[in-house]
């Protein structure tokens, strides 16, 4: 452990059906962004899909004027409609930072995976000081300060629980920390530190 002044500190257990609780909120917050930003735009994509598959079976089974015309015409308005449709969509994801939407079993298999292993429950345990924090979940072990981009990734905070994720830590698995604030010696300490972190997010979600 580090010698500076500590500011918060706490040990914990992080629950499985708690942390589930957690990010299925948080993906359903993010599928509602994605939603508002790209659902236009995903329903003409769908509505372009149902017009071009019949209208090329028409087109091939009426191989005659003046079907073939009208086919044409459709295949070309529908086919931009759905060109033009598959780029705002990405367009709208790429502007918030997604590549795609997750889905709950992707949350489920990765929760499994990264933290509990099969397990119910992991022991965690939390120290802050002024320039930075230490972690410690399952056996896995993270310390930074609160400005170091190159090791974190994100800090964040939803419904009482703070959570970190690491950055270019190539020593570390794939892991997000969580770190129940109601558990720590002085919570309103941690927040008011890390809101000054350049990799704190504030989410309105």
């Amino acid at each position: 452990m580090r010698h500076e002044e500590t500011i918060s500190r706490g040990s914990f257990t992080l629950r499985r059906p708690d942390v589930l609780a957690v990010m299925e909120v948080q993906r359903g917050a993010s599928a509602a962004v994605v939603e508002d930003k790209t659902g236009l735009w995903r329903k003409l994509r769908l509505l372009s899909i149902i017009v071009l598959i019949p209208s090329i079976i028409a087109g091939i089974w009426l191989n005659r004027p003046p079907y073939m015309q009208i086919g044409v015409v459709i295949l070309i308005v529908f086919g931009f409609l759905f060109k033009f449709s598959d780029w705002r969509i990405k367009r709208g994801m790429g502007q918030l930072g997604a590549s795609r939407t997750v889905s709950q079993k992707a949350v489920v298999k990765a929760i499994d995976k990264r933290i509990f292993k099969g397990r119910d429950s992991v022991r965690g345990e939390a120290r802050f000081s002024e320039d930075g924090f230490e972690l410690v979940q399952d056996n896995v072990r993270f310390a930074a300060n609160y400005d170091d981009a190159e090791r974190i990734g994100l800090i964040f905070e939803r419904d009482g629980i703070l959570q970190i994720t690491a950055g270019d830590a190539r020593d570390l698995p794939d892991v997000i920390f969580f770190i129940p604030l109601a558990q720590m010696s002085d919570a309103d300490a941690v927040m008011e530190r890390v809101q000054n972190s350049s990799s704190f997010v504030f989410t309105h979600a």
